[in-house]
């Protein structure tokens, strides 16, 4: 039972991107790339991000990615202010899957998860939004009644100074340089989503809503993650759209909730990454975050290079 509350919405959440853009697009790349970061602690029953490997990840996915969202594109130039503090990075929700899932502390999951929305969205609905979904999903797992009840104490508890004290430092523009009044946009935010849980109807915390009316109105879901709420609920997830790959990844996930992969073999003691474009077709080489890599196919049109590099995931497509 456990399994199968983790593999539904799991599964889901590949299935809605494959079937929203006719392939996986980078919503699925970012799942992917989360899971790969996934590290258990040596010392505390804690599954955490490698944000140095996350880093090299983000760096290696801008030259295959399929298509992307300002936040995200934010990323890879000088980072710009407006985009990071009032754009929606709608790839947020599903990468705070594989954190909710394989942690069994919310503590824990809290902590993964702000860390994982501020590293490309400083947008403080979206923020309060990942944390109230990732505690449904969590409580919805580990089967708990009174859901809405803990989900509005988590609101009324969000102390925003401790919040700013203990997560201040991994925004990646200053808090100071907020245009508005950060204090006063942080408590009207935690106004807004408790009107979500009360289900007043609002036009703030769209994909928390579509959360909320699944659970507590019995609707079939109109977002990815309301969608996945509806899956753990229903105990279905359907199978036949996502490769078999897609499986192992949530296998995998299942392995390390329950400690069953040890730190020790998910390290990476010295980064060996060469540049894709240097290697011709039939060209066979390790890469610390693909492995082991085949060149297949390799075009040159005009000012563009497009690599496809054969790996164990699948085939990949570069471009530079």
């Amino acid at each position: 039972m456990e399994y199968r509350k983790i593999y539904c919405p799991m599964i889901t959440a590949f299935n809605e991107d494959v079937k929203n853009n006719n392939l996986p697009s980078y919503i699925t790349e970012l799942i992917i790339i989360s899971i790969k970061s996934l590290v258990p602690s040596e010392n505390f029953e804690k599954v955490s991000i490698d944000y140095k490997r996350y880093n090299e990840e983000i760096k290696l996915w801008k030259n295959y990615k399929q298509g992307a969202n300002p936040s995200l594109l934010n990323l890879f130039d000088k980072i710009d202010s407006n985009i990071y503090w009032k754009e929606k990075d709608d790839s947020i929700y599903s990468r705070i899957l594989p954190i909710t899932i394989v942690n069994k502390n919310f503590l824990d999951i809290k902590d993964e998860v702000i860390k994982n929305v501020l590293f490309t969205n400083g947008n403080i609905e979206s923020l309060i939004e990942a944390i109230l979904i990732s505690k449904l999903i969590f409580l919805l797992i580990n089967g708990e009644k009174n859901i809405i009840e803990q989900l509005k104490e988590e609101v009324i508890n969000f102390s925003q100074t401790d919040f700013i004290k203990d997560y201040g430092k991994y925004y990646r523009i200053s808090i100071g340089k907020y245009e508005k009044s950060f204090k006063i946009s942080f408590e009207q935010k935690k106004i807004f989503a408790i009107n979500v849980l009360n289900l007043s109807p609002s036009k703030d915390f769209p994909v928390l809503n579509d959360c909320i009316e699944v659970l507590m109105l019995n609707k079939t879901g109109k977002t990815t993650m309301g969608k996945c709420v509806k899956a753990i609920l229903d105990n279905e997830g359907e199978e036949n759209l996502v490769p078999d790959y897609y499986k192992e990844l949530i296998e995998y996930l299942y392995r390390l909730r329950k400690g069953r992969i040890s730190p020790e073999a998910l390290k990476i003691e010295h980064y060996y990454l060469p540049d894709v474009f240097q290697f011709n077709v039939g060209d066979e080489f390790f890469h610390s975050l693909l492995n082991r890599c085949k060149v297949v196919k390799r075009e040159e049109t005009g000012d563009n290079t497009i690599i496809y590099l054969s790996t164990k995931s699948g085939v990949y497509k570069f471009k530079k």
